[in-house]
């Protein structure tokens, strides 16, 4: 078997080419240029010109005003094509510069974007092939009656999508709907993960594991988990992942552990389904939802953007996101058909998750009130929801650090009364629902 890097190389593109915003204007055009090569041969059998006769106030069977026509369409659409293409990257450069480039991957591959390109690109394709068919059909019509009707069509479908993709991308554009769409994103992977009862608290393998170390350096994308668990199991193979996915991974560390001997055939099962890559897409890793819900915030109140009303927005959906994640203890362990594990999943790091964001938040937010009160707010409600008091320390850290912060960069006394109070009443909570 010596056909690992071509799958792996297969799969990676497959992967990258399905995200990429090419992917649906390919297609969308290649079928539309099939479409005009059939419409065409109808014509030039006379079905076309039969059916078109039968509604005559849709029959043009000049030359010249059909090719005019469809000229004059022809040139709109390209002209359209243009200025959704500047619309695009003004977008993107906005999102850049004022949220965060990580963003991109997921709006880019948004079908509906995707799909309205492809269909003014396709119909741009289209009417050139019938343009190029006027008076030029062997054995056949000088107009080909149905395709010139049907770029007529074409050409008004692609209007309104149009204004279906200015109107869109306006609403792409503000910092609410993007953090609404990065929020239901990830709840909804976390909704999925919740349900797909693959978590187990008290998991253990008393098999011996053998150590893989990485065999490339990239980012932990995922496993195609299907396709894995297909090629493992005559060899009855248990893969255990010692790095959490979106963790970045250097050739030759500690990767994997397995519970077989490494071969030849066994390493080419890992190299061909385990996807390591550079593109953060949420619905891959929910754990990319909260790092760029995180992002968005830092930027917010950063002193070039300076807002922090879109900073708080994005504390509000962490915290309910934070009290999902709390729901996803334990091991997720994804199993073969006769329930024996095949996958055994790192635990996904609650507190250094929470840590992480809260802290990066915290550090350019010690001088607003509304901000901090947020994020007391935001450790209040995951603590009412730590039945077991299993985070209790990190919280009070948390609050403890908020509070000195505070106390260092505000300048108004009333503004350090208020935090403390709140700390202090965040603390109580905590401890009544402790001894409870």
């Amino acid at each position: 078997m010596n056909n690992t890097k071509p799958i792996y190389a297969i799969k990676k593109v497959y992967m990258q080419v399905t995200n990429s915003i090419a992917f649906y204007p390919f297609l969308i055009t290649i079928c539309l240029l099939a479409f005009a090569w059939g419409t065409l041969y109808l014509d030039r059998i006379s079905v076309g010109g039969y059916l078109i006769n039968k509604v005559t106030f849709l029959k043009i069977d000049n030359a010249d005003t059909a090719r005019n026509l469809l000229s004059a369409l022809l040139t709109g659409l390209i002209s359209l094509v243009t200025f959704s293409f500047s619309m695009v990257m003004i977008v993107l450069t906005q999102i850049m510069s004022s949220f965060s480039p990580r963003l991109l991957p997921d709006l880019v591959s948004k079908r509906g974007n995707q799909i309205v390109m492809g269909i003014i690109v396709g119909t741009i394709c289209y009417i050139v092939v019938v343009l190029s068919s006027v008076q030029t059909i062997p054995s056949g019509p000088k107009v080909p009656l149905l395709s010139v009707f049907l770029s007529m069509l074409l050409g008004i479908v692609s209007l309104f999508t149009f204004i279906y993709f200015i109107h869109k991308i306006s609403n792409e554009v503000q910092i609410g709907n993007i953090l609404n769409s990065i929020y239901r994103k990830t709840s909804n992977v976390l909704n999925r993960e919740m349900h797909a009862d693959s978590y187990h608290e008290d998991w253990k393998e008393e098999e011996d594991f053998y150590p893989v170390k990485a065999w490339d350096s990239g980012y932990f994308n995922t496993i195609t988990k299907q396709d894995f668990i297909k090629q493992a199991r005559k060899y009855g193979l248990k893969l255990r992942v010692l790095k959490e996915q979106g963790m970045y991974v250097l050739k030759g560390d500690p990767f994997l552990e397995i519970n077989k001997p490494l071969n030849d055939d066994i390493k080419e099962i890992l190299k061909q389904n385990i996807v390591l890559r550079h593109q953060e897409l949420v619905k891959d890793n929910f754990l990319y939802g909260f790092k760029h819900l995180t992002e968005i915030a830092v930027k917010a109140l950063s002193p070039a953007v300076n807002d922090p009303g879109t900073a708080i927005n994005a504390i509000d959906y962490l915290s309910d996101l934070f009290r999902r994640l709390q729901q996803l203890r334990g091991q997720k362990v994804e199993k073969y058909d006769d329930g024996t594990a095949c996958i055994i999943y790192k635990p996904v790091p609650f507190e250094q998750t929470l840590y992480i964001c809260l802290s990066s938040i915290r550090a350019y937010s010690t001088e607003d009130v509304a901000v901090q009160a947020r994020l007391i707010d935001l450790i209040s409600k995951i603590g009412e929801r730590d039945e077991q008091n299993r985070h209790r320390q990190l919280l009070q850290r948390e609050l403890n650090s908020i509070e000195e912060a505070s106390a260092k960069d505000m300048k108004s006394e009333e503004d350090i009364r208020h935090i403390k109070a709140m700390v202090k009443e965040a603390r109580k909570e905590q401890s009544y629902h402790e001894y409870r």
